[in-house]
């Protein structure tokens, strides 16, 4: 997400409008944007509807492999605070584009935590979305 953060203007320029869906509670959600500064939109989703939708998956091993306390090290390393474990700590995530039409143009569900496409290949789809060359 913080890497997102950097490509504001340029989403503004593609109408794109970033919403970030948790199944965290509100007070968690609201530190979270305080702490991450986001400029996005914040949607709650307890019951995890969206996360059964878009066919994200559960898992616990995936979710505290070592890759993920590796990476966990380094942001504590970097000055990143532990806010500890909130609401279910083996749902995984994922990144998707979808138009306006609601079509998924693209869908990359997370093999981890620390699972994030590179934010170039969320662009280009944008792009391509928008009739831009990438």
């Amino acid at each position: 997400m913080a890497q997102l953060c950097h490509h504001v203007v340029e989403l503004a320029a593609l109408n794109t409008k970033v919403v970030v869906v948790s199944f965290g509670s509100s007070p968690m959600g609201r530190i979270w944007l305080e702490e991450t500064g986001a400029p996005f939109t914040l949607w709650l989703d307890p019951e995890r509807a969206a996360y059964r939708a878009y066919g994200l998956e559960h898992s616990l091993l995936r979710s505290w492999g070592p890759g993920v306390w590796l990476r966990y090290a380094q942001l504590l390393i970097a000055g990143r605070r532990w806010r500890g474990i909130q609401g279910d700590s083996g749902q995984l995530g994922g990144d998707f584009v979808v138009d306006r039409n609601g079509i998924i143009r693209l869908a990359y569900r997370s093999h981890d935590p620390t699972d994030r496409p590179p934010v170039s290949q969320l662009l280009n789809a944008l792009r391509r979305l928008n009739g831009v060359s990438t």
